[in-house]
């Protein structure tokens, strides 16, 4: 299922921010448009994902429990140029028993160039079956 919504509310005025990381542009990210591809932005939230949960002091490699993507989505607003720099921001959004809903900002200067969400479920990488959601990010709700 994807989900698309529309809110008049900005994501910063609903959730809690909880992690930010500043990412070079690089020259490889651009396309024959000369600006930023698209998927690239993926990768952005990706790896700002990665290194908020490598902050939480989290396994991300088996045999320990591994968050698993279920499920993302992003919508541009405007594009990332080389050289630059982008700015991801996550906020907190709903968690469930085994999974946790990330919102992203994605700004270059004052601007926003991009939003988005993932749900990430932890596994066990044994089994492929889901697990309870770590404490480490049950905490971040208060």
């Amino acid at each position: 299922m994807i989900e698309i919504t529309h809110s008049d509310v900005a994501v910063e005025a609903r959730h809690a921010r909880i992690f930010t990381l500043d990412m070079p542009l690089r020259f490889a990210d651009m396309d024959a448009d000369q600006h930023i591809n698209n998927a690239q932005f993926y990768r952005y939230m990706e790896e700002a994902r990665m290194v908020w949960i490598h902050s939480l002091g989290l396994a991300m490699v088996p045999p320990a429990p591994v968050p698993v993507l279920a499920a993302s989505a992003c919508s541009f607003h405007s594009p990332l140029h080389y050289p630059g720099t982008v700015t991801v921001e996550i906020y907190l959004g709903r968690l469930g028993n085994s999974s946790v809903r990330t919102h992203y900002l994605l700004r270059s200067g004052d601007g926003i160039a991009a939003e988005g969400y993932c749900v990430s479920v932890w596994v066990d990488p044994q089994t492929q079956r889901p697990l309870p959601l770590p404490e480490a990010v049950r905490r971040l709700a208060g």
